[in-house]
């Protein structure tokens, strides 16, 4: 009888041990983070909206997990985790916000996540769309470089879309650029935008929207943001 107690005892002894060193085990390891998808796909979409998509992840490490950044491309938002820090077992959520103002088509975009996860420290995230839009420009943002003042801007924008053929007035926002459209009489091409730089515009970079309005009273006008620098006029030539 006495041995059977012994023997018994000695089990629960070893299994209880074992039981600490596991959990002592566990409390070491270091942190890390695991996403329940990296992608998210939200199908088709209209333009002109902003759709937040939540990622949820856990930390399946024995240490504290620390969010310490979240980066996300054009069009796209991504708001870290509150609290920044996750204690081991517990979730967070990323949310994640895709503008479709200005986009059209099939639209990937991605968002990283910086962690101290020592195994891996940078994770990505994916969100897909594909974005009905009655009207869009390609592309979304136009950069004209150095241009003088009476001169067009060497590249233009082409405009895409079922309202594409039914094109109203354009205009801008500031006292820079002049726009004008071309090609709408092109078989099997799109229209495309141009800009100039106007006469009187102030000298140096600038930041100005061309605003393209539809035949279509229901669509709203497309923004083209354009971007550049004002270069001074060319010097004239010396008198003889």
């Amino acid at each position: 009888m006495r041995r059977h107690t012994a023997a018994l005892s000695a089990t629960f002894v070893a299994l209880l041990c074992a039981a600490c060193t596991s959990d002592d085990i566990s409390r070491r390891l270091p942190p890390k983070l695991v996403l329940s998808e990296t992608t998210h796909d939200l199908g088709r979409v209209d333009a002109g909206c902003q759709i937040t998509s939540a990622f949820t992840f856990r930390n399946a490490g024995g240490l504290d997990l620390t969010i310490e950044n979240v980066r996300a491309a054009c069009s796209c938002t991504a708001a870290a985790p509150e609290p920044h820090v996750i204690s081991p077992g517990n979730t967070g959520v990323i949310d994640v916000t895709f503008d479709t103002t200005r986009a059209h088509g099939h639209e990937a975009h991605t968002i990283t996540v910086y962690s101290n996860d020592p195994v891996q420290p940078v994770s990505t995230l994916t969100l897909v769309a594909d974005v009905d839009a009655a009207l869009a420009a390609e592309p979304a943002e136009l950069y004209v470089g150095h241009v003088r003042r009476g001169e067009f801007a060497s590249n233009t924008v082409r405009l895409v879309g079922p309202e594409a053929r039914a094109l109203g007035t354009v205009g801008t926002t500031g006292a820079v650029l002049g726009a004008s459209l071309g090609g709408n009489s092109v078989p099997g091409k799109p229209p495309v935008l141009r800009v100039s730089i106007n006469l009187q515009a102030p000298l140096g970079r600038f930041r100005e929207t061309v605003l393209v309005h539809t035949q279509d009273g229901r669509q709203s006008p497309l923004t083209v943001p354009v971007v550049g620098v004002v270069d001074p006029d060319a010097a004239a030539p010396e008198a003889r």
